[in-house]
C-alpha cells in the first residue's frame, strides 16, 4: 500500500477513534463520575482515577491518536494547498514529526510525575 493511502486511511481511523474517545470522555468526566454525581468532585478524585493504569493508558491513546490526526490533517493541508519542491515537503514532514514526538513525549511523561 503506497504511504500516502496508508496516511488517508489513518486519518479516517484516527478521525472514527477520536469521536469514541471523545464521547467516553465527556461522558466519564461530565456524567459518569460517582464523586460528580454526588458533588463531591475534587482533586484528590480525579488524581485517584487518573493513576490507574487503565485511565492512564486511555488518556495515552487519545493524545497520541489526537495528535497523529492533528498533525497528519496540518501536513495535509500545507502539502495540498501550496507549490513545494519535494525536498521542502519532506522537511515539513520531517518537522511534523518531530514536533509530534516532543509533545507525544511530553504528554506520557507527565503521567509520570502523578506518582
Amino acid at each position: 500500500m503506497p504511504w500516502n493511502a496508508l496516511n488517508w486511511y489513518l486519518q479516517r481511523i484516527t478521525g472514527a477513534a477520536l469521536l469514541i474517545l471523545l464521547i467516553a470522555h465527556f461522558w466519564v468526566e461530565h456524567f459518569a463520575s460517582e464523586p460528580l454525581l454526588h458533588g463531591k468532585l475534587t482533586y484528590e478524585a480525579i488524581r485517584a482515577r487518573i493513576t490507574t493504569p487503565l485511565w492512564q493508558g486511555i488518556d495515552i491513546a487519545f493524545l497520541l491518536v489526537a495528535l497523529y490526526h492533528g498533525l497528519n490533517g496540518l501536513r495535509n493541508i500545507v502539502l495540498d494547498f501550496s507549490f513545494i519542491p519535494r525536498e521542502m515537503a519532506r522537511a515539513v514532514t520531517a518537522a511534523l514529526i518531530g514536533i509530534g514526538l516532543v509533545w507525544a513525549w511530553w504528554g506520557i511523561e507527565a503521567f509520570s510525575n502523578l506518582s
